[in-house]
């Protein structure tokens, strides 16, 4: 889906999140927890040349933190910023190494 509607430049937004179970009965997982490859989906943002804003949507609540906010606590969404920060760097610049390579 992402190379199908990324290729026509129709993905504006990326809420990025991953769940476990069925539609009707679901859990949402931190973003390495679940059954999708995280790393495989934002190469292929990449691929279709997307540089719009990606933000993890729902996180799981941590232990200590209050559920009066379910799938926005604080350190569950930190936690999920640093973790798609480091995909996208990854991805991302590994496919920009050359370009720069050639400029320094």
């Amino acid at each position: 889906m992402i190379r199908r509607f990324g290729s026509q430049g129709k993905i504006n937004f990326v809420h990025f999140r991953d769940v476990r179970g069925t539609p009707e009965h679901f859990v949402e997982t931190f973003h390495d927890d679940g059954p999708t490859d995280m790393l495989a989906c934002l190469e292929a943002y990449a691929e279709v040349g997307y540089d719009g804003v990606l933000r993890p949507d729902h996180v799981p609540t941590l232990l200590g933190e209050t559920n009066d906010r379910p799938g926005y606590s604080f350190l569950g969404r930190l936690y999920a910023v640093g973790y798609i920060r480091g995909l996208r760097e990854a991805v991302y610049a590994s496919r920009a190494a050359p370009a720069r390579a050639q400029t320094g």
